[in-house]
């Protein structure tokens, strides 16, 4: 019975030309206009060339352990580090013609930036913030020793828009996989078919299973399919094809898990449809679906939060360079999602249920 039930489910999904049109064709659609309108931004931000950056450090602050480091790091990205500890930052960039400045203190740090060179400042603080992730994962033998294994991303050049836009709109649109069910939902509650099973001899963790697995498979395809055609339309480069098939499987069930989740909750197709779009724009406003990553001066906690931002940087970055440490952060956080929404699904089912025996 369960398996005729996600067959048959799956059938009625993947006919719907709403489906095909919604996870195929507009991500295609959709990242054809950004890939035109900011293929130049992104071209300046490949060609920055090298950078002169100043800094001061607190004294007796952990930075002044990791400052060679930090010094071998910026050359290996064409970024040049001079110390200076007298003057105030801004007088030092007026001074010295540098690209910005860092000033370190205990546990922080803050950084200036030169308005007319918003790319050189856009550059340095990604740079900062993959220092910053390699430096908490360093191994502090003693107080005066921290080995860092730092290897800045200099793949970053490789990154245009092509192949940004052309990757994050494709998992941006897989995030809204409800909108794949909203027509079996629908049907299923205007029709009592709902009642139906409550008489069978389906549980519900069963019940369950036969909308979410069918809706996983055909966002997947759907995503699939758009990935595709991203690639033939415009030349999207994918990297390494387990890694993002590996991503596109659990993060769409992750979506899936998450769109019907709030169904159960609600009972309403369009409640949620609008929080489940409102939840998506959010995660991705700050994960980098408008503004790219690279270019965002978004608190960088804010973006932790979102899963967009951890799937976005772990596809285009193994994409461009064929490494990210960010692949084991956006499966487990899609895994979490998975796990926890799938467990309130079917309480809030079941709950409902009862309600109705």
């Amino acid at each position: 019975m369960i398996r005729y039930l996600i067959k048959n489910n799956a059938k009625l999904m993947g006919r719907s030309w709403v489906n095909v049109l919604l996870f195929a064709i507009c991500p295609v659609i959709v990242s054809a206009v950004l890939i035109s309108a900011f293929s130049n931004l992104m071209e300046t931000y490949k060609e920055r060339g090298e950078m002169r950056c100043g800094y001061s450090i607190e004294g007796g602050s952990i930075w002044e352990t990791a400052e060679e480091t930090l010094k071998i790091s910026g050359e290996q990205a064409d970024i040049t580090f001079f110390r200076f500890d007298s003057e105030e930052p801004e007088e030092m960039i007026t001074k010295n013609d540098l690209s910005g400045f860092i000033k370190f203190e205990n546990g922080k740090y803050k950084i200036y930036r030169v308005a007319e060179q918003p790319t050189q400042g856009a550059a340095l603080e990604y740079f900062m913030s993959i220092f910053c992730d390699e430096m908490t994962n360093a191994k502090i033998d003693s107080v005066d020793n921290i080995k860092l294994n730092i290897e800045h991303p200099s793949f970053l050049k490789a990154v245009d828009s092509t192949d940004y836009y052309g990757i994050v709109f494709v998992l941006y649109y897989a995030w809204c996989a409800i909108i794949c069910a909203s027509g079996i939902l629908t049907s299923e509650k205007k029709y009592g078919i709902r009642r139906r099973y409550t008489v069978s001899a389906l549980g519900e963790i069963q019940l369950y299973l036969g909308r979410f697995v069918p809706l996983a498979i055909v966002v997947f395809f759907g995503t699939i399919g758009a990935a595709i055609l991203n690639s033939i339309c415009f030349g999207t480069n994918w990297g390494n094809i387990l890694y993002a098939g590996v991503l596109f499987l659990i993060m769409t069930a992750a979506a899936s898990a998450l769109g019907l989740m709030f169904q159960s909750i609600t009972d309403n197709m369009i409640i949620t449809v609008i929080l489940t779009f409102s939840l998506v724009w959010t995660a991705g406003f700050f994960g980098g679906s408008f503004e790219t990553y690279m270019f965002s001066e978004r608190p960088e906690f804010l973006k932790q939060l979102s899963p967009i931002y951890h799937c976005n940087r772990a596809m285009v970055e193994q994409a461009a360079s064929g490494r990210t440490n960010y692949i084991p952060s956006a499966i487990l956080y899609c895994a979490g999602i998975i796990v926890v929404c799938s467990l309130i699904s079917v309480a809030a089912n079941s709950i409902r249920r009862r309600g109705r025996a």
